[in-house]
């Protein structure tokens, strides 16, 4: 009997032995992320759907990897079209798990880009437009950045789509596709998914109504049309009225839901986004003190850790050293509410993008129309640079001659004043004649 049971617990060490080495091994042999990327670009094909499209280029793609190995997309995808955007999502979904090592910023994600013109057979490419990588549409009236259009496209649909309230505890996930011309109207609309008719004419509807876009741009300066395919999560409560959006995110969109093995880890994409804990706009707030007085793009992120604090702040394309130093000890001062990751408070990453341009220079305001007799006042727009009103005062100070840039008198600018004149003014005096311009002709043109 001792024999028996010895012998039991030989085998059971030597199983238990060997499980170890071979989970140990895997571990070992698990890819990193900064290969990850190989490994995408070897699996990736051109999908036949796109053909139909007839234009291919470079698309832009952010992954990372949770601490169980999950590889996922850090942000939605702006592609020329659906198919190449699902046979990313779909090479992604399958990609094998991969060692994490997140501590630093520079280590929980990787940016990589695919030419998806160089997967086309070669007999076949001269049927499809080749273009580089392209600036995403944006919405010309509602503020956003090209990389968050899609989002507050979606945002704009829930808040203006009309639901009968017959529809009680209605719920439905919307699939739509549609396409931003080169002139920025949202054509060829397809309601490819919705349960019920009247909300999927209210959804046709709608995007009828779209509001104005800016078109993509390829090679810098080419507008071009992109197709999109977007969903919307549609819920009423029990009266049929609308219940707060709830934004759709596919699973390779999502980070692990597991709790992190380490505490110092950085979480990108975790289940409570971290939030600005101050009064009024973050980006306004940390440029605040910054002097614009040329048009100004500028990049940059930083580590949230548990306690609300920022660590780890990166500048880029910061004009000098000047509004780098600004920037950077507004954003060390700033409070935030930490991300979270199940009820376990988590470190964090918050890139961020500001695009700002001097503010324009208004018309001076020391001296009011009520202040200058109107037989004396009149505007002239002369300047091609767009300078302040020109005007003559009450007691004859010549302000700002209507001449051009290269001194002579500008006849069209003198006489497009005389309209803008007639328009907004001479119906209020009744002192005005022909005469009187004559002899302003004469004083400026000096004879």
């Amino acid at each position: 009997m001792n024999k028996i049971i010895s012998l039991f617990i030989a085998v059971f060490f030597n199983v238990y032995t060997s499980a170890q080495i071979n989970a140990g091994s895997t571990k070992e042999s698990l890819m990193t992320l900064d290969e990850m990327p190989s490994w995408i670009l070897s699996n990736i094909q051109f999908p036949q759907e796109a053909y139909k499209y007839g234009i291919a280029g470079i698309e832009q793609v952010c992954i990372s990897a949770s601490w169980d190995g999950k590889v996922f997309i850090t942000s939605i995808l702006n592609t020329l079209n659906p198919a190449f955007e699902k046979e990313i999502m779909d090479v992604i979904s399958k990609a094998p798990r991969c060692r994490y090592n997140g501590s630093q910023p520079k280590d929980i994600y990787k940016y990589m880009l695919i030419d998806f013109h160089q997967y086309i057979p070669e007999d076949k490419r001269e049927q499809i437009q080749q273009v580089t990588m392209h600036i995403p549409p944006r919405l010309s009236n509602i503020p956003t950045s090209p990389f968050n259009s899609r989002d507050k496209f979606v945002q704009w649909i829930h808040n203006n789509i009309q639901i009968p309230s017959t529809l009680k505890c209605y719920s439905d996930t919307l699939l739509f596709q549609y396409t931003i011309t080169k002139k920025g109207k949202v054509n060829n609309i397809s309601i490819l998914q919705c349960k019920n008719d009247i909300v999927k004419c209210a959804i046709e509807d709608l995007l009828k109504k779209s509001p104005k876009w800016e078109p993509a741009i390829a090679d810098r300066t080419t507008p071009i049309d992109v197709t999109i395919c977007d969903k919307i999560i549609i819920k009423t409560d029990n009266d049929g009225m609308l219940l707060p959006l709830i934004v759709y995110r596919d699973d390779v969109f999502c980070n692990t839901r597991s709790k992190p093995t380490d505490p110092d880890m950085i979480v990108f994409n975790p289940e409570i986004k971290a939030k600005y804990n101050e009064e009024g706009n973050f980006l306004k707030n940390i440029m605040c003190d910054v002097i614009v007085d040329k048009k100004m793009v500028l990049n940059g992120s930083f580590v949230i850790e548990k306690d609300g604090t920022t660590s780890h702040i990166e500048i880029s394309n910061s004009p000098d050293a000047e509004t780098d130093s600004i920037v950077t000890e507004a954003i060390a001062r700033t409070k935030w509410i930490a991300a979270m990751q199940g009820e376990s408070a988590v470190r964090t990453i918050y890139s961020f993008g500001v695009n700002k341009q001097p503010r324009k220079q208004n018309q001076s305001s020391k001296y009011s129309y009520y202040d200058i007799f109107g037989k004396y006042f009149i505007a002239l727009q002369a300047n091609p640079m767009r300078t302040s009103y020109r005007f003559i005062q009450g007691d004859g100070t010549i302000q700002n001659y209507p001449f051009n840039n290269q001194g002579l008198f500008d006849y069209k600018a003198y006489y497009q004043g005389m309209l803008y004149y007639y328009k907004n003014m001479a119906g209020k005096n009744s002192n005005i004649s022909r005469d009187y311009f004559d002899k302003l002709y004469k004083m400026y043109a000096g004879y």
